[in-house]
């Protein structure tokens, strides 16, 4: 794990453990939240890989949480996004893809108030598990799925949720998300790939959450 990650792990942890341990004598109206989401990706960098750029694409997951008070909680999170090449004139690619298979843990930070609407900052940490479409061969003429290894993956949101009931809630949220990518390798055919860069990319979620109380 590069050096930058462990830093961003470790100031996301800090972080928020200061704020809980400022907020541990808060009464808790909710213990757990279990969310389920999906959304669009936008990819902000331009060439992936020798050329391909990739397309808008989309992405969806869950996560489960626990409040720690009762504007912080901890959880885990799984996050599948998908997105398309762009096309190339002498290649048939309309069965190659981007895939992305994230998976981590969560902080959230909610600013609670008398309102039905409740804003939130998010942090997240994992790891990426990329299978994507790579030219392979001696001269780099075939274009295969190919799986590299797992990478550092990490992202901050801003989200709004809305409470449809006492213990529901619908949300919006965005983010910016990057996958450690660079220099990680994949084997096909015995030869190895190298990942050329890391991956960036901008989020656009919707869901549902579930709180679920004390008693």
């Amino acid at each position: 794990m590069k050096k930058t990650s462990v830093l961003f792990v470790l100031a996301m942890f800090l972080i928020f453990s200061s704020v809980a341990v400022a907020q541990d004598e808060e009464d808790k109206w909710r213990n757990f939240e279990v969310s389920m989401h999906v959304g669009l990706t936008m990819p902000s960098n331009i060439d992936w890989y020798d050329t391909l750029a990739a397309k808008n694409g989309m992405n969806f997951g869950g996560a489960g949480g626990y409040y720690f008070s009762e504007k912080l909680c901890f959880g885990v999170y799984f996050n599948y996004t998908q997105m398309s090449p762009e096309e190339v004139s002498s290649f048939d690619i309309s069965d190659q893809k981007y895939k992305m298979y994230d998976i981590g843990l969560y902080g959230k930070y909610v600013f609670t108030g008398e309102s039905n609407f409740e804003p939130y900052i998010k942090l997240t940490a994992g790891a990426n598990f990329a299978k994507y479409a790579t030219w392979v061969g001696a001269a780099k003429s075939r274009l295969r799925e190919i799986s590299y290894d797992p990478a550092f993956s990490g992202a901050g949101y801003l989200g709004l949720s809305y409470y449809t009931s006492d213990y529901g809630a619908i949300f919006l949220e965005v983010g910016y998300h990057m996958d450690m990518l660079k220099n990680t390798a994949a084997e096909y055919d015995n030869r190895t790939y190298l990942f050329p860069d890391d991956i960036k990319y901008i989020e656009l979620k919707a869901g549902v959450v579930v709180f679920f109380g004390p008693e």
